[in-house]
């Protein structure tokens, strides 16, 4: 538990230390995001234990919304589609995987992170987030692993464009993130700040 605390104060770091001065920067924005991915969930075990386990390779999908306190700081609120990963049942030394054998589980997250922002040169910044990740694995997965759903911590870094002269309003994002249920993803974006 605590090193999810950790993950979040991190982005609030970068704030203390940035001056915020630009009233104009606080606003609201939206971003739809697309990118690959993988999903892992336990291991094959050595002694063939009956066990499930997810994994694969998979095209994301994500949703986000957030509010940018100043240029420094915005509290971000995502939904996540993982997609379809295989899902395999090892029992008495064979193995029986999804889709052949049961139905694959659609994998979902929502998450709450903090990010912090920082200046690289103008229009192009960086940054860091860290926040919580709410999973849904769904059935079968509640029959093969054990449970369909769990909290775990996420965090990330990424860079955005400003289209400030072209296009007011409009950023391009890419992202990369990692959760402790063990789903990376890398993904561009398109984000729109009111």
């Amino acid at each position: 538990m605590r090193r999810p605390v950790l993950l979040l104060l991190l982005p609030l770091g970068f704030c203390a230390a940035a001056q915020a001065d630009d009233d104009t920067a606080t606003q609201p924005y939206v971003e739809a995001a697309v990118g690959e991915g993988t999903v892992n969930y336990n291991s094959l075990s050595q002694n063939a234990a009956p066990q499930g386990v997810i994994g694969g390779n998979v095209a994301t999908m994500s949703l986000l919304g957030g509010y940018a306190f100043n240029p420094y700081f915005a509290l971000e609120l995502g939904y996540h589609d993982y997609g379809k990963p295989t899902l395999s049942q090892q029992a008495g030394g064979g193995l029986t995987s999804c889709p052949g054998s049961f139905s694959c589980p659609h994998v979902t997250g929502i998450t709450f992170e903090a990010v912090g922002r920082f200046e690289i040169i103008t229009d192009l910044y960086g940054e860091v987030s860290g926040g919580l990740q709410n999973w849904h694995a769904g059935d079968p997965a509640a029959t093969y692993i054990g449970k369909s759903n769990g909290n775990s911590a996420i965090y990330g870094l990424g860079v955005r464009h400003d289209f400030h002269d072209q296009f007011e309003g409009w950023s391009f994002t890419i992202r990369y993130e990692y959760s402790q249920f063990s789903t990376s993803e890398t993904r561009i974006g398109l984000r729109y700040s009111f």
